[in-house]
């Protein structure tokens, strides 16, 4: 995982976290029970409910804080939960009839080489299920970019990977670079959900410096965070809210299964 990632965990289980849950029941329907191997497990949330399916579950993060987090969501379940990181997992090869990665290829330095040992850690027979953002802007990437530029924020340059590592941001993108790492493609396209969030929770994880969101609000001074968060409270309101008063912000995201 990148850098940016690093000491964020606790305000991003308060908040972004629930977002990247919308994918869990994807893949664990696309994957088949057994030995389970959850990549970047982040607060653990897929682990839990693959191990609440009955699955044997080793769930790992780059992240200490992270690793912390899985652990105490899972406690009880019989999950495993260590400390790895792409592209060197120092796990068996062949050893897990299902392997999962959600939001981590798109956040590693070198997604074609996390991809090969994703694939050498998938037992013949078994499936790999990866999700990613695409380069399509999401409706919380809208939001934010409205309030940043109505509270005058100065623009902070984006990180891209180099051409050579990176792929295309797209469902077909993503297939392509499962097909990369030896797999069988069997099932790949666009995955659509709502995230159901309370506006407390987006400043939590924003103030806490989650992803680029946070790292920009981060950089600006304490009159243009308070202009943002004024702003963003204003356009908020205009959004479709549900019964609790949460906002509702429809969510896609690129997703691929390959067998090993």
């Amino acid at each position: 995982m990148t850098a940016a990632w690093a000491g964020v965990g606790a305000a991003y289980a308060r908040s972004f976290a629930s977002l990247c849950e919308g994918t869990v029941p994807l893949l664990l329907d696309r994957t088949p029970d057994g030995d389970h191997l959850d990549v970047g497990c982040g607060t653990g949330a897929l682990a839990r409910a693959a191990a609440r399916r009955g699955r044997r579950v080793l769930a790992v993060d780059a992240d200490p804080e992270m690793v912390a987090l899985a652990r105490e969501a899972t406690v009880g379940l019989g999950v495993r939960v260590s400390q790895a990181a792409l592209p060197t997992l120092a796990i068996a090869s062949g050893s897990a009839d299902a392997v999962t990665a959600n939001f981590v290829v798109n956040h590693v330095p070198d997604p074609w080489a996390a991809v090969a040992e994703l694939a050498r850690v998938v037992r013949p027979g078994g499936r790999l299920a990866v999700t990613s953002w695409t380069s399509a802007p999401t409706a919380q990437a809208v939001l934010f970019r409205r309030a940043f530029e109505a509270s005058g924020a100065r623009p902070v340059p984006g990180q891209r990977l180099p051409e050579h590592l990176d792929y295309d941001r797209s469902a077909d993108g993503l297939v392509d670079l499962l097909a990369g790492g030896g797999l069988r493609v069997v099932d790949g396209g666009e995955h659509r959900w709502d995230w159901h969030v309370d506006e407390q929770a987006l400043l939590t994880g924003i103030r806490g410096g989650v992803g680029a969101v946070g790292q920009t609000y981060l950089a600006q001074s304490e009159e243009v965070r308070r202009r943002f968060e004024g702003e963003l409270h204003v356009l908020a309101a205009g959004l479709d809210a549900d019964p609790q008063g949460r906002v509702v912000l429809p969510s896609v995201a690129a997703y691929a299964v390959a067998a090993a």
